[in-house]
């Protein structure tokens, strides 16, 4: 036998061996999966499955996800299998029978609705879950009321959300970025009845597979489960408030064979009364001495209507097509009046003038299509998706100012115009793959290209002072393209998933007016992300994460041309570049029968953020954009829900914040402590009824806005609730509200203490309403537009908030 044969055989021993290796490893590391139904179909969400031995001793477990499936590693000792769920009777069976088939017990759910906190909160690798189909608060609140409940998420009084104190994040809707919900969240939400709403996903850790230009968290809002039957289902609600305000909704979900259609719509009209404001500011100015004081009121009613329809049609067990299509549309009829002083340092008062400004014409628009083919082959969880999505959005802006009892104006003239109009289109194609590798093991990968085209007009046109008219044209166009890969594991108590993603990026910005130079940029752009789950038994659970993500510049942070105003100025800066964030995060959860807790401390920290840069000329004061900017923040978040017996339940969520703002190039930096606690207490009371006390304090200390200012925000809102169901399956269910019982006004404080001039503003805002809503459910099946398993998913510019 000579030398080559030789080493031919051995590296045929070789990988033998290495194949036999595997082979046996794999058989050892098999798993089981299976699903969890009751006698008509349909899924028992977040139902535990236990392993045992053949005398009932406990080996390993999990909980199945919102469809009733679950994957658990098996043991050689595991010769038993057991399924249990609040409101079902305990099934335990031979470990070779993979499904379940639960039945209701005897006892009412009524009693025990919310005793079992595993129903509500579940923890993976990269995101937190709250079932709102598990709260029976869901069954009258709106979606904004819900998430004052998720563990993370904060609402203030103002209704603005936050997660982990940051507004910096995107709502989704199904996995697929939600242009209504992202733009206008706070009258989109209040619009959509939770009963509609499975559950709540914070995914604050989005990983590779997500925009590495994206946020630091996506709340992903999914909708109910759905049974594979024919019919129709369906909700309507309305709500009427002592305001003057009021909104409706429809919703309707059909399926006929291979086919679902679901068509949701609602109109929410706000009065003069919920969006009237009052306020009064001081700036001082140090060089010069000069104190500015001013006294406003405004008022702005809002009318926002609202659509969306989605399809899905399965072509056959392996290949599915989606669809949908929607937006929403606002107007916004803008009245008031600002009734200015000038005085020295003496305290004398020189100039003086009262401006009454109107704004009958204030148009935003936002509105995408998309579609997504996703093919699976017949190994399991192997699937390819391709994605288009066509998004269109824009403002139209159209504002006169006039002035009178003018004493020594700081201006020449006598009234202004000013226009506006924005336009954003967006094409993007994808295509994404996952692909099992191993048992436990599973591969991501995908790739993206982004079109988008800004476009931005704006004009002021003064009267008496020509030569300071302007008529600016603003182009900003993007190309992107993106590369990324991820690996997940997932064996026992343990999981984890590590990506990384590269993106490169064209911009390019031209003046069609010649108001400046055009110019472009390339930016590439490196962005891992990690993140670790370990529960470490049935009960508790701990997750470390890290994610880094970059933000562009949206165009009004760009936009040059320059807006002068009676009281300050503001143009952007073109050359703008991206922001590149870093965030830590450790968690800790405790799901138990009648206790849940969960722990979160976290650090983030960005040393190019995009920030205000302010300063003042003769008493004016100007703001622009910068990249010069550095944020830091180490906060700790905590949430507890406790049920002492099945009729009462008590809620506490909050979160303390250290943020530090700092710009070096200006020598200023400023910092402070914040912080914000819900508590809520729901008691169910004879005859049916429930009801809930609600106390909202949020803003505890100074919450830091920039290296310039805090917020302050010292009134808590206390909210009195009172609701009862009435006809078969609680069809109809009404509901009373008092809001802010302790104040008639909400105040919110701001105060700029650093930098070329300081200020105090105080807004006085009308909140003491009463409101009742009336829900109502109507068919008979559980029918839900099935979706793909990955679509796209935009969310990289910066918010202009």
């Amino acid at each position: 036998m000579n030398i080559n044969k030789l080493n031919m055989m051995k590296r045929i021993l070789i990988l033998t061996t290495i194949f036999t290796l595997l082979t046996i490893t794999n058989a050892h590391a098999q798993s089981i999966q299976g699903n969890v139904r009751d006698p008509n179909g349909v899924p028992v969400p977040f139902a535990t499955i236990t392993l045992l031995t053949a005398d009932s001793t406990y080996i390993d477990g999990t909980t199945c996800d919102d469809n009733g499936h679950y994957e658990l590693a098996t043991a050689d000792s595991a010769v038993l299998a057991q399924a249990s769920c609040v409101g079902y009777i305990t099934v335990t069976q031979p470990i070779a029978s993979k499904d379940f088939t639960l039945h209701a017990s005897e006892v009412a759910l009524d009693n025990v609705e919310i005793v079992n906190m595993r129903q509500l909160i579940k923890t993976e690798a990269d995101r937190l879950t709250y079932n709102l189909q598990a709260d029976p608060d869901a069954r009258t609140n709106n979606l904004l009321d819900m998430l004052r409940k998720v563990p993370m998420v904060s609402v203030d009084g103002e209704d603005n959300v936050r997660v982990s104190g940051s507004t910096s994040f995107k709502f989704y809707k199904n996995g697929h970025l939600d242009p209504a919900l992202s733009s206008n969240p706070r009258e989109v939400l209040r619009a959509i009845p939770a009963s509609s709403i499975q559950r709540i996903e914070v995914i604050t850790e989005p990983g590779a597979r997500y925009d590495a230009e994206g946020t630091t968290a996506i709340i992903n809002i999914i909708t109910m489960p759905s049974s594979h039957t024919t019919g129709v289902n369906g909700s309507v609600s309305g709500t009427v408030n002592t305001f003057g305000g009021y909104n409706a909704s429809a919703s309707v979900t059909g399926q006929a064979g291979k086919f679902t259609l679901n068509a949701t719509v609602s109109y929410q009209s706000n009065g003069k009364r919920e969006n009237e404001s009052v306020g009064h500011d001081e700036y001082i100015y140090p060089q010069s001495g000069v104190t500015t004081r001013s006294d406003m009121l405004m008022r702005q009613p809002a009318r926002i209507p609202t659509a969306w329809l989605t399809a899905s049609y399965e072509i056959d067990s392996l290949n599915l097509i989606t669809a949908s299509f929607g937006g929403h549309y606002y107007n916004l009829d803008i009245d008031g009046y600002n009734i200015m002083q000038y005085q020295d340092a003496q305290g004398d008062t020189f100039a003086s003038y009262k401006s009454l400004f109107s704004m009958p014409k204030y148009d935003g628009m936002k509105w995408n299509g998309r579609a997504d083919y996703e093919h699976r082959t017949h190994r399991p969880d192997e699937v390819l998706t391709f994605s288009y999505m066509y998004a269109r959005s824009g403002t139209t802006s159209d504002e006169r100012t006039d002035f009178d009892n003018l004493v020594n104006p700081p201006f020449d003239f006598t009234g202004y115009n000013a226009w506006s109009k924005e336009r954003f289109t967006e094409h993007t194609l994808q295509v994404d793959y996952q692909l099992p590798l191993f048992t436990h093991h599973q591969l991501e990968t995908g790739a993206k290209y982004i079109r988008r085209l800004n476009r931005s007009h704006t004009a002021m046109t003064y009267d008496n002072a020509a030569d300071m008219n302007t008529n600016n044209r603003f182009n900003h166009d993007t190309h992107v393209g993106a590369l990324y890969a991820s690996w997940a594991y997932a064996s026992g108590p343990l999981s984890m998933r590590v990506g990384l993603r590269y993106e490169y990026s064209r911009l390019n910005a031209e003046y069609p007016n010649g108001d400046g130079t055009n110019f472009h940029s390339n930016l590439n752009d490196w962005v891992p992300s990690a993140s670790f789950n370990w529960n470490i038994n049935q009960g508790n659970s701990l997750r470390l994460s890290y994610a880094a993500n970059i933000n562009r510049p949206g165009i009004s942070d760009l936009n040059p041309a320059v807006q002068r105003y009676a009281t300050s100025v503001k143009y952007g800066n073109a050359h703008l570049g991206s922001a590149h964030n870093h965030n830590l995060r450790l968690s800790f959860q405790h799901v138990g029968n009648k206790f849940t807790f969960k722990l979160t401390p976290s650090v983030s920290f960005t040393h190019n953020l995009i920030g205000r840069l302010c300063y003042a000329i003769d008493n004016i004061p100007y703001q622009t954009y910068s990249n010069d900017n550095r944020y830091f923040h180490a906060g700790f978040s905590g949430f507890a829900q406790w049920a002492p017996s099945a009729t009462t339940s008590l809620i506490i969520n909050g979160e303390l914040l250290y943020k530090r703002y700092s710009a070096p190039y200006l020598n200023l930096m400023g910092d402070g402590v914040t912080g914000n606690i819900y508590a809520q207490v729901s008691q169910r009371l004879p005859w049916k009824l429930r009801a809930s006390a609600t106390c909202i304090w949020f803003y505890i200390g100074h919450d830091r806005g920039s290296v310039y200012d805090y917020f302050e925000l010292t009134r808590p809102n206390i909210v009195l609730s009172l609701q009862r169901s009435f006809l078969k399956s609680k069809r109809l269910t009404i509901s009373l509200r008092a809001n802010s019982i302790l104040y008639k006004n909400t105040v919110y404080h701001t105060v700029i203490d650093q930098g070329d001039y300081f200020s105090t503003s105080d807004m006085h805002k009308l909140s003491r309403n009463l409101s009742i809503t009336a829900s109502w459910r109507f068919g008979n099946n559980k029918v839900k537009v099935k979706k793909t398993a990955t679509t796209i998913e935009n969310d990289d510019l910066v918010d202009d908030k």
